[in-house]
């Protein structure tokens, strides 16, 4: 059985835990600084707490983060992988992926996956439940501890749809940005949907500047019925309504995922048909070449395929840009992770 972790039996309710030990409030807020400022993971270390409270806390919670299954580098460009067991036994995986001047962790909402886009593997493993606030909070931790760095930037494209989890979402969200917390500004947090209306109309009015990112893949109703089964529940017409109101809304642009395939979304009218889409919203495009793994029937669209179709959207005028793949070499490239796979 899995040791009681302090971020896993009530971190956010820190203040009331504490008098519960009895000890006075004030704890709380000296722990979380250990924490989120100083990123310190061991009580024996947080020296301005008393022994005897220290011992409480040790006794309480033996852990103060849970274990971590795997850790995984790159060797190719030391992306690292986390794979951390929950209380439940579940395992999620999050990604941090270094830059020459950044650090961003790529992070999960849910064990599994309820939207099951075609060519992901996070999909093909099955929905099994939501974070909470905690889990989701953990990983940061822990791949704090496990790179050395702290984070410049937090994507939610990890496994799960994150607008399908939006209580959680929105409280870590906070967390992180409380200047009490990590105190990261929203501006460098970015979350990717497969194309929640609901959500990204609910974060089109919350405060900050957290960027949106929307999983298109494809601008044609049926292809995309295929690719993203969460159109049958909101159409592109829905979807791109709901995108030029957060638009309007908010004046930020809304980045456009598009994971080439090979014959299937990369011909000239999947260019033409993604113009059309794009036509009076402030947007731009990002090209995600994919990543294959077992069992999966697709293929990365050749690069002439790739060359071209970029070609066309610069010539409507449409900023289109190629994200690099990272951390192929432990599956921890975008659409790969699958925390079940490990555990069976």
């Amino acid at each position: 059985m899995t040791e009681k972790s302090l971020f896993l039996s009530g971190i956010d309710d820190l203040k009331n835990k504490i008098t519960e030990l009895g000890m006075p409030a004030f704890r709380a807020n000296q722990i979380r600084d250990w924490i989120f400022k100083k990123f310190v993971f061991s009580f024996d270390e947080m020296t301005n707490l008393s022994v005897s409270d220290r011992k409480k806390l040790k006794e309480a919670y033996p852990k103060i983060l849970p274990p971590v299954e795997k850790y995984e580098v790159d060797t190719e460009d030391n992306t690292g992988k986390a794979v951390i067991k929950l209380a439940d036994g579940e395992l999620v995986e999050a990604v941090a992926i270094p830059g020459e001047d950044s650090m961003t962790f790529c992070l999960s909402t849910q064990v599994g996956c309820a939207v099951n886009c075609a060519f992901c593997r996070t999909g093909k493993q099955g929905f099994k439940r939501n974070l909470s606030t905690e889990e989701i909070i953990l990983q940061v931790m822990i791949l704090v501890k496990k790179s050395g760095k702290k984070p410049t930037n937090i994507v939610f494209m990890g496994m799960g749809e994150p607008f399908l989890n939006r209580k959680a979402l929105f409280e870590a969200i906070d967390i992180l940005t409380d200047h009490n917390g990590l105190g990261l500004a929203t501006r460098r947090i970015t979350i990717s949907t497969s194309g929640v209306v609901d959500g990204i109309r609910e974060l089109a009015f919350r405060p900050g500047e957290v960027n949106l990112a929307v999983s298109l893949h494809v601008a044609d109703n049926n292809s995309r019925n295929i690719l993203v089964p969460m159109n049958r529940k909101y159409s592109l017409e829905v979807l791109r309504e709901a995108i030029s109101d957060y638009i309007a809304k908010t004046n930020r642009r809304v980045t456009l995922e598009v994971t080439l395939l090979k014959n299937v979304n990369d011909q000239y009218n999947d260019a033409m048909n993604l113009v059309r889409f794009c036509e009076g919203l402030l947007v731009h495009v990002n090209i995600v070449r994919f990543n294959k793994f077992k069992g999966s029937q697709y293929e990365q669209s050749p690069e002439n395929n790739e060359k071209e179709f970029r070609k066309v959207l610069k010539k409507a005028g449409i900023p289109v840009t190629v994200r690099k793949s990272r951390g192929q070499e432990i599956m921890a490239a975008c659409g790969q992770l699958a925390g079940k796979a490990l555990k069976q």
